[in-house]
């Protein structure tokens, strides 16, 4: 055992210089024998081991106890050390005559039991560092007497309760650090006393109830509230609006964030949906939810079903690009279908958290539920672009070169699509496939840490869409996927749409060809029209975004919410009922332009019986 006894340092003679620092560090000496200290100026005394020899040999590095009194005569001493040992217990006016001490290291101890009276004396004491201990319990009064002290590091310690009256005396303390901790209640008379506290790191517990008036003593002073990685189920929204000086918060919950107005600073963030009592916070956009979500599922299930029951009598020729086309519009299809899935899963959890939704909040966000239904839309939104485009490229081939033999083919159609299905499922699910893999299988691969926690639940309803300048884990990712291919898509799609015009113009072909063209033009507006109706609700959501990142221009919170919960879901909706207009318009135009089959058989009989009537008196003659 390493026992540190009252010791001074002795010199005699005249002429010696005074000592400032005295330095006794990663060392073996045994400080047992007693040193005469008299009229030294010493400034600094540095007594520790490095954490490293602590690992190596515990039983010869460290002091383990301090005895009462050791420092008594040191009035001059400013900083002390004592970091990185094996102390466990600090016993009643260890530092008295410390009247000069300012900083008081005991970091890295094992300190579970601080007595009374411990830092009796320390009367000019201005910080205080026992991180890093196995401290469980704080008494009443612990420091009392410490009325200089402005910062107290109590971080990740064992700390489960903090006792009424813990901090009374404290008057200039303005930052108590109580991180890594595992305190889970904050009691009314917690932090009675701390009126000066500016800065109050709570991270890393386990917080679920916060009670009313727990701030109040310093409601007037606190300026920044740390509370990330806590469990908060309980608490009064009073309690965080007396709060009238604070200007820098950090939660998981966007709830706190709306109550405490006016913060230059504060994580996750105010969440455009939810607010504490609802997962959607807006009435209006509730029911255009559930509007298009049913009118979805609704309108893409008769599509698909239709789709594939329909038959087509044309030629063969004919047949084949009504096979792609029907192929392609079936695939849109099932792309909305994920949509209306998406919003129906939103709307049901919204349903189900009504009027309690901050106290699952964190659940929510990290359910698996929401990292399903940010994928499934992201799948949605993607596939739905890549089947615009593909119909565009097929529209523009059969009109630019109506006789080539390279057009594609049903079968061809569906192994791209299939392909790409594949491909889109890979890049919607991977930000969860890397959570299970870091989670479940303990793997370390700093590509994993990549998406965060949740990269899905950033937001309550689950949706990765970069339309603000604020950046969460993986928004490169997102940005890269909702902006940079639906760039590229519409990009492609509008240059399809140049050639099927240009087309157009230099067409001058023989009446068979022109009667196959006509076909292929009819198609062309009927995808057209539908890609055109896409691109007026995602083309907008492109400008946004990329105007958001560039700081040309940052939606508001309404037109964030209108974007991401109708202008990008609406398509879904009124997509399968597109198709069925514009068939049955194109249907009814085809009829009126056909020749009446029954007028054009009764002409013809009656011209056939002019001929052999004609012919009896051309043979008499």
């Amino acid at each position: 055992m390493r026992v540190l006894k009252p010791f001074i340092l002795v010199a005699r003679g005249s002429g010696v210089s005074p000592f400032k620092q005295l330095i006794i560090s990663n060392t073996k000496i045994h400080l047992e024998s007693s040193l005469i200290v008299n009229s030294l100026d010493i400034r600094r005394i540095s007594i520790y081991c490095e954490i490293f020899l602590l690992q190596r040999d515990l039983s010869s590095n460290g002091l383990s106890t301090l005895s009462e009194n050791t420092f008594t005569g040191l009035t001059a001493l400013e900083v002390l050390d004592l970091g990185f040992n094996q102390i466990s217990m600090l016993p009643s006016n260890a530092f008295i005559g410390l009247t000069a001490l300012e900083r008081l290291y005991l970091n890295n101890n094992r300190i579970n039991i601080l007595s009374a009276n411990a830092f009796a004396g320390l009367t000019a004491l201005k910080l205080l560092d026992l991180s890093s201990n196995g401290l469980s319990t704080l008494s009443e009064n612990t420091f009392t007497g410490l009325t200089a002290l402005e910062v107290l590091d109590l971080g990740f310690n064992q700390i489960s309760m903090l006792p009424s009256n813990a901090f009374i005396g404290l008057t200039a303390l303005e930052r108590l650090y109580l991180n890594n901790n595992r305190i889970s209640i904050l009691s009314a008379n917690a932090f009675a006393g701390l009126t000066a506290l500016k800065l109050l790191n709570l991270r890393y517990n386990d917080i679920t109830t916060i009670e009313q008036n727990a701030f109040s003593s310093f409601a007037s002073s606190l300026s920044a509230l740390w509370l990330i990685e806590n469990n908060l189920q309980v608490y009064n929204k009073k309690t965080f609006e007396e709060l009238t000086n604070l200007t820098e918060m950090d939660s998981d919950f966007t709830c706190l964030c709306a109550i405490v107005v006016d913060l230059d600073y504060c994580i996750p963030g105010v969440d455009p949906f939810a607010t504490c009592e609802d997962l959607l916070g807006s009435d209006y956009i509730r029911v255009l939810m559930w509007i298009i979500g049913i009118s979805a599922v609704g309108g893409n299930l008769v599509a698909i079903i239709s789709r594939q029951c329909k038959k087509d009598n044309n030629t063969s020729n004919d047949n084949e690009i009504n096979k792609v086309q029907t192929t392609l519009i079936t695939n849109l299809a099932v792309s909305d279908l994920l949509m209306a899935v998406y919003l129906i899963i939103i709307l049901s959890v919204d349903m189900h958290y009504r009027g309690r939704y901050a106290k699952f909040e964190l659940n929510w966000k990290n359910s698996p539920l929401c990292g399903f239904a940010g994928a499934i839309a992201t799948l949605s939104g993607q596939s739905s672009v890549f089947t615009l485009m593909l119909l565009s490229i097929d529209r523009a081939i059969n009109i630019a070169y109506p006789f080539s033999t390279k057009h594609l083919s049903c079968k061809n159609c569906r192994i791209i699509i299939g392909i790409a299905w594949v491909c889109w499922i890979v890049l919607s699910f991977l930000p969860l496939v890397a959570n299970v893999i870091k989670h479940n299988f303990y793997y370390y691969d700093e590509a994993l840490y990549y998406f965060g926690a949740n990269y899905y639940g950033v937001k309550s309803v689950c949706l990765a869409l970069p339309l603000s300048k604020s950046h969460w884990r993986g928004w490169e990712y997102a940005f890269a996927i909702y902006i940079g291919f639906n760039s590229l898509g519409f990009i492609i799609i509008a240059v399809s749409y140049v050639i099927i015009f240009v087309s157009i113009k230099r067409s001058s072909a023989a009446a068979n060809r022109k009667r196959r063209r006509k076909k292929d033009i009819k198609l062309a507006v009927k995808v057209g029209f539908l890609i055109f109706t896409d691109f007026c609700c995602w083309f907008p959501i492109v400008l946004m975004a990329i105007g958001a990142e560039l700081d040309w221009w940052v939606p508001s919170l309404e037109i964030y919410v209108l974007s991401a919960m109708f202008i990008i879901p609406i398509n879904s909706s009124v997509n399968p009922y597109l198709y069925t207009i514009i068939d049955c318009c194109f249907t009814c135009l085809s009829k009126d332009k056909k020749p009446n089959v029954a007028n054009t058989n009764r002409t013809r009989q009656v011209a056939v019986m002019q001929l052999q009537e004609m012919r009896p008196r051309n043979t008499d003659r």
